[in-house]
């Protein structure tokens, strides 16, 4: 009876040592895990996807064009003459298709941090995307909102052509859950010409064109689209200082597909479409590829 007590308690300790041996890979592999920087990142990242996916099961869409939950990088090329203050739009929405949506209001804060050449200031501190309980007649801007973030050369003068500065924006929802997104954008300084970018996402339901003079003149340029793909904002400054516009007709009503306005020297300015198919992504930044909108610098008139 004696030998069987023995055998029983060695028994017991065994599946103890077992137990605890467990334990320890597990807290090891947890330590493994959250301390090396490269498993760190990657359970991160994991996270961040995993709570992304509990957010959308409570129908909270959370989003930005320029921003994602595991940090976005942008790469603006030659479309800031280094010398005027510049604007970098936001786009933020709270819908992930036209049939899902937000219907509480999303409550979010602001924050930025730059490159030692520039000044960084966004353009507010806090937001707010109305959901979709603003659902009525006359309502406008629903489960979308914006902001902009604008940056100068610091120090009072120009930065030279090439310079490259950076601002990290972070963007967090406060209610009515707990969503962080950031973004790392890099500005270069460009050439001196006119160039431009076209700014979209897909189910984004408009693009933006920023167009960069870095001349030490102004002039006028002209933007050719479809109007069966893109649509203008027709209260957009740039429409509203145009010099010159054509059209077309489509199923008997008439669109415009060209428009020709001033820019000023050593500016950037942006001009708004609204796209027939919001599920087009459109992003333009030059080099290869046809982009859905073109830009041509007319002749100046002939002098007698």
């Amino acid at each position: 009876m004696k030998k069987k007590n023995v055998k029983h308690r060695r028994t017991k300790k065994k599946i103890r040592i077992k137990k605890t041996r467990f334990f320890l890979l597990l807290i090891m592999l947890a330590l493994v895990v959250f301390l090396v920087p490269r498993f760190k990142s990657a359970a991160k990242y994991v996270y961040n996807i995993v709570h992304e996916y509990y957010l959308s099961s409570k129908d909270f869409y959370f989003a930005s064009d320029k921003l994602s939950i595991n940090h976005t990088e942008y790469e603006l090329t030659n479309n800031w003459s280094g010398a005027e203050m510049h604007r970098i739009p936001i786009n933020m929405t709270s819908k992930k298709n036209d049939k899902a949506v937000t219907d509480a209001d999303i409550t979010y804060t602001i924050s930025v941090t730059k490159s030692d050449n520039i000044t960084a200031t966004p353009s507010k501190q806090t937001g707010t995307i109305l959901g979709n309980n603003h659902a009525a007649p006359g309502v406008e801007g629903l489960n979308e909102d914006y902001f902009e973030v604008y940056i100068s050369p610091s120090g009072g003068s120009a930065l030279p052509e090439g310079s490259v500065a950076w601002v990290e924006i972070t963007v967090q929802s406060t209610s009515p859950y707990e969503q962080t997104l950031t973004g790392k954008i890099y500005v270069e300084v460009g050439s001196a010409k006119i160039s431009y970018e076209i700014i979209d996402a897909v189910n984004q339901p408009y693009l933006t064109v920023n167009i960069t003079n870095s001349q030490s003149v102004g002039a006028n340029v002209t933007l050719n689209y479809s109007p069966a793909a893109v649509l203008l904002d027709m209260t957009d400054r740039f429409y509203l200082n145009a010099t010159n516009n054509t059209s077309q007709q489509i199923s008997n009503y008439t669109y415009l597909n060209s428009i020709t306005s001033y820019v000023d020297s050593l500016s950037t300015t942006s001009v708004k479409f609204y796209k027939v198919d919001a599920t087009q992504n459109y992003s333009y930044t030059g080099g290869s590829g046809t982009p859905i909108i073109t830009l041509t610098t007319p002749s100046p008139p002939a002098t007698n």
